[in-house]
Order: structure tokens, then C-alpha cells, then sequence
């Protein structure tokens, strides 16, 4: 998904319509309108601004994923995998993963 989609999808599920979030951070809608639609690419000031309204850092909010150092690892092939999931995916995910690990950790415990 491109930055655009990521921040409008955000957005809306933050509860906020253009309009609002335009005066939260003293912007016009036409702004906000400009980049959801990936017309023009959002400043570091409007990052900010929206990572500080939404609660989350810059990375959640722009969708970048810090992965292990090592390239061809399997963490950074699970992440690879994970980040093309929608949500329904990603929860699944979860709970697959805490499943998984609940398993490991009755038979470590034996």
C-alpha cells in the first residue's frame, strides 16, 4: 500500500475525517486530500504531527518495520510476509505465532 492509502486507512480508523484532522494539524483538507491520494508526499512536520495525534511513532504510522540485521534471517522473512497481510492476517497471525510459542513452552517445560 502506498503512503497515501496507509495515512487515509489510518485516519479513518482513528475516527478523524479530512477536515478534522486538516485543523488538528493546521493544515487545509485540500493538503490532506492531496496526500492520501499520493498527489504530493507529506513533510516530516505533518508526520510528526499525525504520529503524535495517532498515538503511534513514525515508523507505524509510514509502515516501516525495523528487522534483524541479518538480511536472509526468518524473522525477516516472517516480517516480509507479515507486512503484505491485511489486518484479519495480521491478528490470525498473532494468534498462530501464541500458539506456537505456548506449544514450545509446555513441551520446554517437560
Amino acid at each position: 500500500m502506498e503512503l497515501g492509502g496507509r495515512l487515509a486507512k489510518i485516519r479513518k480508523e482513528k475516527g478523524y475525517k479530512q477536515k478534522d484532522l486538516a485543523d488538528k494539524l493546521n493544515v487545509s483538507q485540500q493538503v490532506i486530500s492531496n496526500i492520501e491520494r499520493n498527489a504530493t508526499t507529506p513533510d516530516i512536520d505533518f508526520l510528526m504531527g499525525a504520529a503524535d495525534l495517532y498515538c503511534m511513532s513514525l515508523d507505524e504510522l509510514i509502515g516501516r518495520y525495523v528487522v534483524p540485521k541479518e538480511e536472509n534471517g526468518v524473522e525477516h522473512m516472517i516480517m516480509g510476509i507479515i507486512e503484505k497481510l491485511d489486518d484479519t492476517g495480521k491478528e490470525l497471525s498473532l494468534s498462530l505465532v501464541n500458539q506456537v510459542a505456548q506449544h514450545q513452552g509446555n513441551n520446554n517445560g517437560k
